[in-house]
């Protein structure tokens, strides 16, 4: 008799789970609550610090693993009272940061990283209090930045530039990121199928993924049921990339999604 199979859902968090604006859950609880009532793991992917991502995954009641800063770093949470397990990937953000002249060539402009604004500018930035910017800041293994002139970067250029140095850049929300070459959140992806696996018992494992970003397109190629969440303005990244497209944006976008696979 064939074992049923076991799912896991990847999900990003800023545009995703998280309202672009406001990062509320308010409109992913449906959603949320179907998986658990499923038993369906819930893996958050983001780029956002493993500090940020903790209180979250404490909010919602979550005990699977997650992945933070785009793939740079994958928390294990420890079971029945055992600390928690970091497994680290790419380069340290103090290695990054020696690399910033290359960043900047790379980019062809000038560049603002998290580590040279103040805390009041990431917070406007970001609409994140004080205490929530001061987690954002604390960087491990990406540096988020900015044009200093507000232009947009041709990643493919940027990457094939920074590809023989090991680095790469991409792009979320509201930022660039520069990390790792390899360090992505499609890798992340496959490693936590692979510690999924032995708990599979031989069942076949089928991933979805949802995502609204181009650091999401890593994910979303590893998955075997990509979702492109619309922007707040409608729009739709990952237009090559063969996919359910929601009708609803970010949070609603990600229920409609849950919804369309498990209801």
């Amino acid at each position: 008799m064939t074992k049923p199979a076991l799912h896991l859902v990847f999900t990003d968090l800023d545009g995703t789970l998280l309202d672009h604006n406001d990062y509320s859950y308010e409109r992913s609880l449906p959603g949320i609550r179907l998986l658990k009532a499923n038993g369906i793991p819930l893996i958050l992917v983001s780029s956002k610090t493993s500090a940020e991502i903790e209180i979250l995954h404490r909010e919602l009641g979550l005990d699977d693993p997650f992945v933070c800063e785009n793939g740079g770093g994958i928390v294990f949470p420890g079971k029945q009272g055992s600390p928690a397990r970091l497994e680290t990937r790419g380069m340290s953000a103090d290695s990054l940061a020696a690399h910033s002249g290359l960043l900047t060539e790379a980019a062809g402009t000038d560049v603002r990283l998290f580590p040279d604004m103040s805390l009041d500018e990431i917070a406007e930035r970001t609409k994140l209090d004080r205490r929530a910017a001061a987690l954002a800041r604390e960087r491990s293994f990406t540096i988020p930045f900015l044009t200093s002139d507000g232009s947009t970067i041709d990643l493919d250029a940027a990457n094939r530039l920074l590809a023989d140095s090991g680095l790469a850049v991409t792009r979320g929300g509201r930022f660039y990121h520069f990390g790792a070459a390899g360090a992505d959140k499609g890798r992340a992806v496959v490693r936590i199928c692979e510690v999924y696996r032995p708990m599979a018992g031989g069942a076949e494992i089928v991933t979805t993924g949802i995502g609204d970003s181009e650091n999401d397109l890593p994910m979303l190629r590893a998955v075997d049921r990509p979702v492109l969440v619309r922007k707040p303005d409608g729009s739709v990244v990952g237009a090559e990339i063969e996919a359910m497209i929601t009708d609803g944006k970010g949070p609603e976008g990600f229920t409609e999604a849950v919804m369309q696979f498990f209801a």
